[in-house]
């Protein structure tokens, strides 16, 4: 394209920070606009089927647009669609699953379920992480980018988490240990908040007076935690306490991950469990498992649940919660997942169904291992609409049919969707 400049028309939100145009043909892929926005476009990146573009100037903003709340719109890369209306994110949020199912997955004939608002639009996100840098600032990156922008407030997190951010920027000037970011954790039973830091090398051992003495100061956090690569150290009540949407309540370490948005976290579990109908009957495999967010409410329902799980951490939580509430249908796993259901499939074990919850990068290359033992239902639960589309399709070459999707809206404000999908055996 020889103008370096030119008028667009932004026609959609498309799955990444971007509005969406055409010009000549070609897709251009502009930030911070919305659907109907009309606006002189600078070409700042050619591709060699799009290009990517900035606004010069918006000539005629789209009725779809609001005025995002948050001040550091435009600096922070957290939150690319707070300047859209929440319904129009839902409905982009929609499309993109569906399209990526249909033109990457090549999948026909299932049921898309609308999508699961959030209950928040704002203040949802119980942990929030912060970058650090050698100014011992925190903040989050711009975005496509490593610098870094300093927040005093963030909007999408929970007001317990948000209240906490002037006390960690507080803790790591303490710290002679270098950090890589900060994690600010919420529990929601007692109301618990933990620090935690990633730190990028050793731990340095005038840290440990250091951490007990602001700990005993700061009268705000409940715990401290400090990890690196092979160590970790913790000072008062690292641990926080979670309610399962059915009331379980689960204690976790505060590093060991759960998911940010609590209330749309419990919707989407609610949804699993209904399309699983697990009874007594049921030999459920779940891969991926965490610390047991699906695991312990399917394992009330379910004879037996066989949980699978590479991070150490989480398993030994798994674990420590099944023997503190007597679940003794839980066999805990830790292993990395392919190496586990290879030896599951070697041992030729079977399983009534599969619930799996993959990182971004999906579960591609496991699909045969999957289909060899036999379940009649697999549960998928993705945030990630290209890679689930390609672990579907792979699915539905080896004895599976894909037969109803729901997205559901873990992060307003943001292009980020989870998607829980069935696969039942033809």
């Amino acid at each position: 394209m020889a103008a370096t400049e030119l008028t667009l028309h932004i026609d959609a939100l498309t799955y990444g920070p971007y509005g969406v145009g055409r010009k000549d043909g070609q897709a251009i892929l502009v930030p911070q606009t919305a659907p109907g926005d009309e606006a002189e476009v600078r070409i700042v990146e050619q591709k060699n089927n799009y290009a990517v573009g900035e606004v010069a100037r918006l000539i005629r903003p789209s009725p779809l647009r609001q005025t995002p709340p948050c001040p550091y719109v435009g600096e922070c890369g957290g939150c690319p669609w707070q300047h859209v209306q929440y319904e129009t994110q839902l409905g982009a949020k929609e499309k993109s699953v569906e399209d990526a199912l249909r033109r990457i997955g090549k999948l026909e004939g299932f049921e898309r379920l609308p999508i699961l608002p959030s209950p928040k639009e704002y203040y949802y996100r119980h942990r929030i992480r912060l970058q650090a840098d050698n100014r011992k600032r925190l903040g989050f990156h711009r975005a496509s980018s490593r610098e870094l922008v300093e927040i005093g407030s963030c909007l999408i997190a929970a007001p317990e988490v948000g209240r906490r951010l002037s006390q960690a920027r507080e803790w790591i000037k303490v710290l002679k240990t270098q950090i890589r970011h900060v994690e600010i954790v919420q529990g929601n039973v007692d109301g618990a908040v933990v620090l935690v830091g990633k730190a990028e090398g050793a731990f340095a051992v005038e840290d440990d007076p250091a951490c007990t003495g602001f700990l005993q100061r700061s009268g705000e956090a409940t715990g401290l935690i400090l990890f690196g690569r092979a160590w970790r150290r913790s000072w008062g009540q690292a641990k926080i306490g979670l309610l399962s949407e059915d009331g379980f309540k689960i204690e976790s370490d505060g590093e060991v991950f759960s998911q940010v948005n609590r209330e749309a976290n419990a919707q989407l579990a609610r949804e699993l469990l209904q399309w699983g109908e697990f009874g007594n009957q049921d030999c459920v495999l779940e891969l991926y498992s965490g610390a047991g967010n699906f695991t312990f409410p399917i394992a009330r329902r379910a004879g037996g649940v066989t949980a699978v799980e590479g991070d150490v951490r989480s398993v030994e939580n798994g674990k420590a919660n099944s023997a503190l509430h007597g679940l003794t249908n839980i066999h805990w796993i830790r292993s990395h997942v392919p190496a586990a259901i290879k030896q599951l499939r070697q041992k030729k074990e079977h399983f009534s169904k599969i619930v799996l919850n993959p990182p971004r990068s999906g579960a591609k290359g496991l699909e045969d291992d999957l289909a060899a033992l036999g379940a009649e239902k697999i549960l998928y639960v993705s945030c990630n609409p290209p890679t689930v589309a390609r672990d579907l399709s792979a699915l539905s070459r080896r004895g599976y049919r894909l037969t109803r999707v729901r997205p559901a809206d873990l992060f307003p404000q943001t292009f980020h969707i989870e998607t829980l999908a069935e696969m039942a055996r033809i």
